[in-house]
């Protein structure tokens, strides 16, 4: 099989380059390769992803696609998450096609990271999984799917989502609210008790939701009732 990539440069430009010479390259920092545009009898809604990891938009092709990279962007591990800036082009024979990854990323450690999307409830194309791979293994990426849970679960991480913002990132917040969920408690009257401003100290135990220093049970509807404790402390 060969495998090459398409991709585009700083100045707008397309290339198609065999996929050894991209090995070590910033390739998940590169300009996307395709925006995703609204357009007369599209099937889906594109949707703008703001990312908390990378602090910019993601041009997302659908809802699913938009909550896929919510929880990638949840992920302690990633470092940079990005739109594709790829498409990997193969030909076996007289056989060819195209895979169009959902996201490149980048972890704590270095490692390149290509997703393939995967709706709720399904597994990634197996040929597109095989082009996929054939690729990552001369770039030297490792490859993944872009999954977005579906129910309670994708209910609650939607809602703790809208604190992911830099304004509701607050050392002296943190600190207080850590120090407060030491055990299990009521989210809304233990965030009230703290010595921060009326509203703030519930606003910044949501945000503290979505980082993951503190933890629910996340199958349950998150209301200000719910117990909510820091991560790490017994349930």
């Amino acid at each position: 099989m060969d495998v090459q990539v398409r991709h585009r440069d700083d100045m707008g430009r397309e290339h198609l380059v065999p996929t050894r010479t991209l090995r070590g390259l910033p390739v998940e920092e590169w300009p996307a390769l395709h925006e995703q545009r609204a357009y007369k009898g599209r099937k889906s809604k594109v949707h703008q992803w703001w990312s908390s990891t990378t602090k910019r938009d993601i041009s997302c092709r659908s809802w699913e696609h938009a909550c896929a990279a919510m929880f990638l962007d949840r992920d302690p591990l990633l470092v940079y998450l990005a739109a594709p800036c790829l498409q990997i082009e193969w030909q076996d024979g007289p056989d060819s096609g195209v895979v169009h990854p959902a996201f490149m990323a980048r972890t704590v450690d270095h490692v390149q990271l290509l997703y393939l999307y995967s709706p709720a409830g399904t597994e990634p194309d197996g040929h597109e999984v095989t082009v996929a791979r054939e690729a990552s293994a001369e770039a030297g990426w490792q490859v993944d799917a872009a999954r977005a849970p579906g129910g309670q679960l994708r209910r609650n991480v939607y809602i703790v989502s809208q604190f992911r913002h830099d304004e509701f990132a607050d050392d002296r917040a943190r600190s207080l609210l850590l120090e407060a969920f030491t055990r299990p408690l009521p989210v809304g009257e233990a965030a009230d008790t703290v010595d921060l401003p009326p509203g703030r100290g519930r606003a910044h135990s949501w945000h503290l939701l979505w980082t993951g220093e503190l933890t629910t049970h996340w199958e349950q509807p998150l209301t200000p009732d719910s117990l909510v404790w820091a991560a790490g402390v017994a349930a």
